[in-house]
């Protein structure tokens, strides 16, 4: 199973190659994922160089929302109070 720290984790390197193609584009991710799904980026379908990464940026948001999805489900299993105590005891390993 997959820990809090691990999703988190997975989740803060995401949200760093996210914010390449936000900074670059001008627009959150969440924006762009919704204009896409609206289909209001269709003047771009005939530009080559932006095709391949408007997919790498869709597909990377569809990650992103999916492991922001398993982290709130886990969460609510798991009071936040349990959470920062288990990360503010000194590890046994």
């Amino acid at each position: 199973m997959t820990s809090l720290n691990e999703l988190l984790q997975d989740m803060r390197e995401l949200e760093t190659e996210l914010s390449h193609f936000e900074l670059k584009f001008g627009v959150k991710s969440a924006d762009f994922y919704t204009a896409m799904e609206r289909g209001d980026l269709e003047e771009f379908d005939g530009l080559n160089e932006y095709r391949m990464e408007f997919i790498e940026w869709l597909a990377l948001h569809k990650t992103w929302a999916s492991l922001n999805e398993k982290y709130q489900q886990l969460i609510t299993r798991q009071p936040v109070a349990l959470q920062i105590k288990a990360n503010l005891e000194p590890s046994h390993a």
